[in-house]
């Protein structure tokens, strides 16, 4: 992914789980794109991460599965 358009893209292709209420999931988006705005701008993203759903942590995944953050700089599912 290259482009913010092809993050949206990615972002909304992923349902929100169970139980996550639509502000929660709105916030949960919002920090994957301000991930995903860092790295395609070759910039460290200094935010804490650490979120507690698998669907986030997609978010913020290539196609490849690799994460676009460093994995040791947050807590995992």
């Amino acid at each position: 992914m290259y482009s913010l358009s092809d993050v949206r893209k990615h972002i909304d292709s992923i349902s929100r789980p169970t139980g996550y209420n639509t502000y929660a999931w709105n916030v949960t988006k919002k920090m994957a794109m301000e991930v995903w705005t860092c790295y395609l701008n070759n910039r460290p993203f200094r935010k804490p991460v650490n979120y507690f759903c698998k669907e986030f942590y997609q978010m913020i995944q290539t196609p490849e599965g690799k994460y676009i953050i460093p994995e040791n700089s947050f807590r995992a599912y």
